[in-house]
């Protein structure tokens, strides 16, 4: 046993978190410690896929690990192309911003063709877009909900180009 003294460096890692102004069910409104707001979408996790047998549970796993190269295509490599949708699923995800620290938050769009051929986003417009439509058209796993045909299409945003779908049947 030895009586050496031991010191250590105390690092302040304490990050400021934005005061919460006022909260909706889709919305935080946030002020941050220079006094500007900030405005923060909130994502729910959905799903109209019921996976039933092995297979169709084995075939979801892959999916939603990203390991399903033959079923899963990025959504913004077929813009132009028309997607009939069976089945939607949505999953919230959260990270760390490296330059900040803060805690942000997104969201995975998966749009599932008949034939179970997810075409996947992290595209928050697809999110809000897929939203809209199933709010005035119904949801996949509603009974009377008839397949849809959406568009995907590229605009050009002040950050750089922003995928998005549009309804066309």
């Amino acid at each position: 046993m030895t009586n050496e003294i031991k010191t250590t460096e105390n690092m302040n890692t304490e990050v400021m978190s934005p005061e919460i102004v006022r909260e909706t069910n889709e919305f935080v409104i946030m002020k941050d410690e220079n006094g500007k707001f900030i405005r923060k979408a909130k994502f729910i996790d959905y799903s109209s896929f019921k996976a039933e047998t092995k297979e169709e549970k084995i075939w979801l796993l892959e999916l939603m690990s990203g390991d399903d190269e033959e079923n899963a295509n990025g959504l913004k490599d077929h813009v132009g192309k028309q997607i009939v949708v069976q089945d939607i699923i949505t999953r919230t995800y959260d990270k760390i911003n490296e330059d900040s620290g803060q805690q942000e938050f997104g969201v995975l769009t998966y749009l599932i063709t008949p034939e179970k051929v997810a075409y996947v986003t992290s595209s928050k417009s697809v999110y809000f877009k897929v939203n809209e439509i199933m709010a005035l058209f119904g949801r996949p796993d509603e009974e009377d909900w008839k397949n849809i045909t959406v568009k995907v299409i590229k605009k050009k945003g002040k950050n750089g180009d922003i995928i998005n779908i549009k309804m066309v049947g």
